[in-house]
């Protein structure tokens, strides 16, 4: 659903929004979209023309808002609810009276009242006793909710950005090393078997080896492309061996795609982004 913004500083004029319609159109057809399912709508995003109301300054666009367009094509996916429990951890307090509060978002799975939980990679186990968003109590937490919940039984001291709540059945998976598909967007020179970027998943950030270059692919088809190439640059993508220089919890994407992307920085950029293909879960 593109929006074609800064209609009033185009005088509302339709043929610019023809042109720039056509010139859309054949890009995302390039890349396998259906034009005849994709509603354009001009808009000016300053002014507020088209996009909640409908504007008197464009009386050739009949079409929907872009409010009305995002209410009718917008489906919500579906909520893994069904998975076990995994929420990253964002921070935890202390509060005097009611004790370990540590807050984040339910990525996969339900945390209830009463729950039995544990943190990982430490190992904390502890029990839920109360769940709250925005000071309003919950018997329980799902996917997309960001939560503050107390904890009895687990030290503020225990628990740090980064952890993964789960269950003590299915616990969040602990690696000592993964498989990863990665595609390089921004690095200067070029990345070698050595490199020791931080990868941040979820909510942690942890300082990873990329062991070894497995294959060079080719980004479209998945194809590979060079069998352990020296190196890999910007535009390349590749499957990688990584060992993380800490305890790290990612999981792989056929399990939890939620918790399976990552991004890699160093030297103040995002370098390269990416997916879990498989893990090696520690002992």
């Amino acid at each position: 659903m593109p929006q074609v913004n800064k209609m009033d500083a185009a005088n509302y004029d339709q043929k610019r929004f023809d042109e720039l319609k056509g010139e859309v159109s054949k890009l995302l057809q390039g890349i396998g979209y259906k034009i005849d399912e994709i509603t354009f709508v001009p808009v000016s995003a300053y002014v507020g023309d088209n996009v909640a109301k409908k504007s008197d300054k464009m009386p050739w666009y009949t079409g929907p808002t872009l409010i009305e367009v995002l209410d009718q094509q917008i489906k919500e996916p579906a909520k893994p609810l069904d998975k076990p429990l995994r929420l990253p951890i964002q921070d935890a307090y202390s509060i005097t009276g009611v004790g370990t509060v540590p807050v984040g978002r339910v990525e996969t799975g339900v945390m209830k009242i009463n729950d039995k939980i544990i943190f990982m990679p430490s190992g904390a186990i502890g029990d839920v006793k109360s769940i709250e968003i925005h000071h309003q109590q919950l018997p329980q937490a799902i996917p997309g909710d960001n939560v503050g919940f107390n904890v009895r039984g687990v030290d503020k001291s225990q628990i740090k950005k980064g952890d993964v709540v789960g269950h003590p059945d299915s616990p969040p998976s602990v690696v000592s090393e993964f498989t990863a598909q990665i595609i390089v967007l921004n690095h200067p020179t070029v990345v070698t078997a050595g490199y020791t970027p931080v990868f941040h998943a979820h909510t942690a950030a942890v300082a990873c080896t990329i062991e070894e270059i497995i294959a060079k692919i080719d980004p479209k088809t998945g194809q590979v492309v060079q069998e352990k190439p020296d190196f890999i640059k910007t535009g390349d993508a590749a499957r990688i061996k990584v060992k993380p220089l800490k305890p790290f919890v990612i999981e792989k994407q056929s399990d939890f795609p939620q918790m399976a992307r990552f991004a890699i920085r160093d030297m103040g950029m995002t370098v390269a982004a990416g997916i879990v293909l498989d893990v090696v879960k520690t002992k």
